[in-house]
């Protein structure tokens, strides 16, 4: 299976040579696939935090676990956003630690 993001088309089949485009999840969607997929990898018995940081990073779902077909619902799910999510919850985390003005 080979998978490009760029249009998400997963390419399929023999000779690798039947398209079939992956179908567009909404963002509510996306954040329950993510977390099924997650669950999907930890029953399976892999971390999900190393696995999801390989796809992030290489962006290649040969990271993701393959079992319960992990690896090809990944490929449903905007790795921007998934990023961009991740970055905005790490910051809010930050700003209710640390708090905007600790000068004052």
């Amino acid at each position: 299976m080979i998978i490009d993001n760029s249009d998400r088309k997963i390419l399929i089949g023999k000779n690798f040579s039947e398209p079939v485009t992956a179908p567009a999840v909404e963002t509510e969607d996306q954040k329950q696939l993510l977390y099924n997929i997650c669950k999907t990898i930890r029953d399976g018995g892999y971390n999900e935090i190393t696995q999801l940081m390989g796809y992030i990073i290489s962006e290649d779902p040969a990271h993701i676990s393959n079992y319960n077909n992990a690896r090809t619902l990944i490929g449903r799910i905007d790795r921007d956003e998934i990023l961009e999510d991740m970055i905005k919850v790490y910051l809010e985390d930050l700003e209710a630690k640390y708090g905007k003005d600790t000068d004052k």
